[in-house]
């Protein structure tokens, strides 16, 4: 078990915080690689679950990489819930998971800004609604409009 998961007991996002604080730079990559890894891992499964659900509520979708036909044939109708439970458990763990990488990318950007203080909960909220009120998406905008931008 690596250093950054040896951690016996569940660690709430505060914990969390407070703990990758006081690491080097080169643990919080460590721990970021681990989250991206277990991500990647729990999608791939819920996309698998969500093929096994749709099959056997007759909503057949296409087959997910490395499933082949025979074994959604061979799905069990009584595992339903099984698969529901397991499914909503992943989706339970991502956004833990996606939290903790959204920590890791706030205790980052407070070393990039080499800031004494790190910001406060309010200056956070303040920045994100900062942030949201920006517009990049381009696509209804006229391409051919002075003042135009090509990206």
């Amino acid at each position: 078990m690596s250093e950054a998961t040896s951690i016996r007991r569940p660690v709430e996002i505060p914990e969390f915080k407070e703990v990758i604080s006081d690491l080097p730079d080169q643990q919080l990559s460590k721990i970021r690689a681990e989250l991206e890894n277990s991500v990647k891992h729990l999608d791939r499964s819920n996309l698998r679950l969500k093929k096994y659900i749709a099959k056997i509520e007759g909503k057949r979708e296409d087959t997910p990489d490395g499933v082949d036909e025979e074994e959604l044939d061979k799905i069990d109708a009584n595992d339903l819930q099984l698969f529901e439970d397991s499914y909503h458990e992943n989706e339970i763990v991502l956004k833990n998971h996606y939290e903790r990488i959204e920590a890791l990318n706030q205790e980052e950007s407070y070393r990039a800004s080499g800031s004494k203080e790190p910001p406060t909960a309010d200056a956070q909220k303040k920045a994100k609604i900062r942030a949201a009120s920006f517009d990049t998406d381009n696509t209804n905008g006229d391409a051919n409009a002075v003042n135009s931008v090509y990206l």
